[in-house]
């Protein structure tokens, strides 16, 4: 395991070292790394309310943070578990979800700049790793907006002659009931798809199309996950792009991106409808 002395030092490089340094979770670092373990971004961010500190290291992404009665806690996911990642705005921050073996942890509260730094370097892990994210057997899976799934990783913080270890040691999901697949919100909430197509650009891949309230309600919010996939099918990016306050007979004009440069197709996984009140 690394020394604390190493890691302060290694964080001081970092912009925002003062705010890092800060959070009694650098302590626990020295409990976490491995000997050879080096950092290649950090920020702060919260799981389920717990603040706490986000690392991307040379081995895999980690979150540890301290629960309400000051337990250290550790959520880890190596490289070569990662299917891929999606980063979507929130107010004045970024949440980032990480999706592996057809389940997903989701990092809240991360300031913009460092989310996205986390995104170009965590895509090219996951690309080194996993070569068959690229051209690898199709992993189309739907996840809905409002999946909720809590990853309780303990770090095991005995035992570190032969370096950490960690294990999760309970996972469970619940039942997703409001996120729809496309053709139920078109029935439901009576939404029309059209004009979707998909468009190359020199430096990213968009959606576009239209969709239309032939219903006679407002809707307060509607969100739309759009899952991006190579040549063989396997899933290399997915997006959620949002409309608000959209009222009976108007139109969205729906415009999604990806930066992957292997999104040759698309399909809209799941759409989330609010009613105005």
């Amino acid at each position: 395991m690394r020394d604390l002395d190493s890691i302060i030092e290694e964080i001081r490089e970092f912009s925002k070292a003062n705010e890092l340094l800060s959070y009694r979770e650098v302590e626990e670092l020295q409990n976490v790394l491995y000997e050879d373990e080096v950092i290649i971004h950090i920020t702060i961010g919260s799981v389920e309310g717990y603040k706490g500190l986000f690392l991307a290291t040379v081995y895999r992404v980690l979150f540890i943070y301290h629960n309400e009665i000051s337990q250290p806690k550790v959520l880890e996911v190596p490289y070569e578990k990662l299917e891929y990642i999606h980063v979507k705005q929130l107010n004045h921050y970024v949440a980032m979800e990480l999706f592996f073996a057809g389940t997903k942890i989701e990092i809240m509260d991360l300031p913009p700049d460092d989310a996205n730094t986390i995104k170009d370097e965590v895509n090219f892990q996951i690309d080194t790793y996993n070569p068959a994210n690229k051209t690898g057997k199709t992993q189309k899976r739907k996840f809905g907006f409002l999946r909720y799934i809590l990853f309780i990783g303990i770090a095991v913080l005995t035992g570190y002659i032969v370096g950490p270890q960690f294990h999760v040691v309970e996972v469970y999901d619940e039942a997703i009931t409001d996120s729809l697949t496309k053709e139920e919100g078109e029935e439901k909430y009576q939404l029309e798809f059209s004009n979707l197509a998909i468009e190359k650009g020199e430096y990213d891949t968009t959606v576009k199309g239209i969709i239309k309230n032939n219903s006679d309600k407002e809707y307060r919010y509607i969100s739309v996950d759009i899952q991006y996939y190579n040549k063989k099918g396997a899933i290399v990016d997915s997006q959620i792009t949002s409309a608000y306050d959209l009222k009976p007979g108007m139109s969205w004009d729906l415009n999604s991106s990806s930066i992957s440069e292997y999104a040759e197709s698309f399909e809209i996984v799941s759409v989330y409808v609010e009613e105005a009140e």
